[in-house]
């Protein structure tokens, strides 16, 4: 098993995304958003260079590959300061919910909600279909309070998505949960929640 956050395990990640795999340039600012603020020109020249440019629009598609690499860069420059390379991809995933959710397709999916946990996370599915044009996103339901998160195809760490799962709950206020996040294979992730 190639260790987690390596150089080798970015690109095995690389390997298995197609050139149409892509997904909305939010996810982009998002990082950038955290790096930026910290000052560092060197650090933002290597996100920026991971990501392929500077300026992404909220809505356009933009590749999975550069999205990858730009998590990446940005988690190995974080790992130290904001703890370990999950604790930083968690981090990243978490911040950007709030880019999201200001989205007419997060407004759509908080609208839908109704302040109800179970009904925000069935959304899920859907929500997912408008930012991400690969993989599959599906919700099992484990309990009354208790669901799993499953995405397919995606390259993305599972840490990344565990963060952004939470986000979504902490912006929403909809409920205060627990997530735990599972790399079952490099394109394969389970994220459980928990209220």
């Amino acid at each position: 098993m190639t260790d987690k956050g390596s150089p080798q395990e970015l690109e095995e990640r690389l390997a298995l995304t197609a050139p149409e795999d892509t997904l909305r340039g939010f996810f982009f600012t998002g990082v950038l958003e955290q790096v930026r603020p910290l000052g560092d020109p060197e650090l933002l020249r290597r996100c920026v260079e991971a990501a392929g440019g500077d300026r992404f629009m909220f809505f356009f598609s933009y590749s999975a590959k550069a999205m990858t690499r730009l998590l990446y860069t940005a988690a190995w420059s974080l790992r130290g300061s904001q703890g370990d390379f999950g604790q930083v991809m968690r981090h990243l995933g978490q911040e950007i919910a709030p880019d999201y959710l200001e989205s007419g397709a997060g407004r759509v999916l908080v609208l839908l909600s109704g302040g109800e946990p179970r009904r925000l996370l069935n959304g899920f599915p859907s929500a997912y279909r408008t930012a991400v044009r690969h993989g599959d996103c599906l919700v099992t339901w484990m309990g009354p309070n208790a669901a799993r998160v499953t995405i397919q195809g995606s390259p993305l760490p599972a840490e990344y998505y565990e963060g952004a799962v939470r986000g979504v709950f902490a912006c929403t206020k909809v409920a205060q949960v627990a997530t735990v996040s599972r790399q079952v294979s490099l394109l394969l992730t389970e994220v459980d929640v928990s209220w």
